[in-house]
């Protein structure tokens, strides 16, 4: 059995979001943070450019609008992400996880939960964070290193592969 006490940060939740959003089965997810942006560049600069060559039109704002939308919707995530950090109070504060052959026990200042192994889908690690991903595509855990000693991180990753599998998250 592992026992470990650890903070979740609101850095350590805005990389874990970034982390499960690059790896999500959701194609949206994945490319909100980077297509969709890149494309409302796109649409700016041909309405840019069509303005230059044709004259500027009233009639081409709704697409300019579209174009910026598209480009801000990384901001808008990264203020709603925020906000949900701010609105959980189950993440702040001292949390504990117990880890053992049935499953991960969660621990905060106001909650308990038990969760068998049967219940994550995969996992996903960088240098930073674990994120388990629940077999509900939009539940995910978070527990971050910085907090844990090497050998405890070591027996986390074999615990999570053993039982759960791994999807590379490695840059």
């Amino acid at each position: 059995m592992l026992h470990l006490e650890y903070e979740i940060s609101e850095r350590d939740f805005m990389a874990a979001q970034w982390l499960a959003a690059k790896h999500s089965p959701s194609k949206l997810a994945r490319w909100s943070r980077s297509v969709i942006p890149i494309f409302g560049l796109a649409l700016l600069a041909f309405f840019f450019h069509a303005s230059l060559q044709q004259g500027f039109s009233w009639r081409g704002l709704p697409g300019a609008g579209f174009a910026l939308f598209f480009i801000a919707v990384p901001l808008m995530n990264r203020r709603a992400l925020k906000k949900a950090y701010a609105n959980a109070t189950n993440m702040h504060g001292k949390l504990t996880l117990a880890v053992d052959e049935e499953g991960l026990q969660f621990r905060g200042p106001t909650f308990s939960s038990q969760v068998q192994w049967a219940h994550f889908a995969r996992f996903v690690e960088d240098d930073k964070l674990f994120v388990l991903y629940q077999h509900s595509v939009r539940v995910i855990n978070i527990v971050p290193k910085q907090s844990l000693t090497a050998q405890e991180i070591t027996d986390l990753r074999g615990y999570f592969e053993g039982k759960i599998g791994r999807k590379n998250a490695r840059d």
